[in-house]
């Protein structure tokens, strides 16, 4: 089943979306040894998700895919793991929405922290397994043009640290950068435009 979006919803989208894609291009990134990069690429997705909900987060998504594709210097396999990475924090702040109940739109003070930090735990619950089963299974032996038999070996070599923490933790601080600056940068939005969440 399909969901109308409004002009208003895909005006928002496309603007962001090319703002994720400026992002990416932009050397505004700390990359790490093994080709994730940590950046501002989700923030606008985020973003997103905040001011038109699920239905608009997954379809801003499924076009920073689209996106990243063409413009990344990752190619579709970069594309593809952001866009799972991204989409682990948009159902995280879903996950949030519903356990805290929380409004956007109007929300307490108290219960807008609770609802950040859920969405982020959420966010990592899902992203740190996900991008590790991704990264063993299928990213890093292509980018790295290993065996899958020595990819952990070849991680934990160059970066001094067990292979789950050298793929967790970056993950995490992504996680905190897209939920924390992404409601940061919505914030200010909503209090000068508040029609956008009609």
């Amino acid at each position: 089943m399909w969901v109308r979006m409004s002009s208003r919803e895909i005006a928002l989208i496309g603007m962001m979306l090319g703002l994720s894609l400026l992002f990416d291009v932009m050397p505004i990134e700390m990359p790490t040894v093994w080709g994730m990069k940590i950046d501002l690429v989700a923030v606008p997705i985020v973003m997103v998700y905040l001011l038109t909900g699920f239905a608009g987060g997954l379809t801003a998504v499924i076009l920073l895919f689209a996106g990243l594709s063409v413009v990344s210097s990752a190619s579709w396999l970069g594309a593809m793991m952001k866009s799972l990475a991204t989409l682990s924090v948009i159902v995280g702040f879903e996950a949030a929405r519903k356990l805290t109940r929380f409004d956007l739109g109007n929300g307490a003070r108290q219960r807008f922290l609770l609802f950040a930090v859920v969405a982020y735990l959420a966010g990592i619950a899902i992203r740190i397994p996900l991008m590790l089963a991704l990264n063993y299974y299928v990213a890093l032996e292509i980018w790295l043009g290993l065996p899958r038999e020595q990819v952990i070996q070849a991680v934990e070599s160059w970066t001094g640290v067990p292979f789950w923490v050298a793929i967790g933790l970056p993950n995490a601080i992504q996680s905190a950068i897209d939920v924390f600056v992404g409601l940061a940068a919505t914030i200010p939005v909503l209090r000068r435009v508040p029609h956008l969440m009609e």
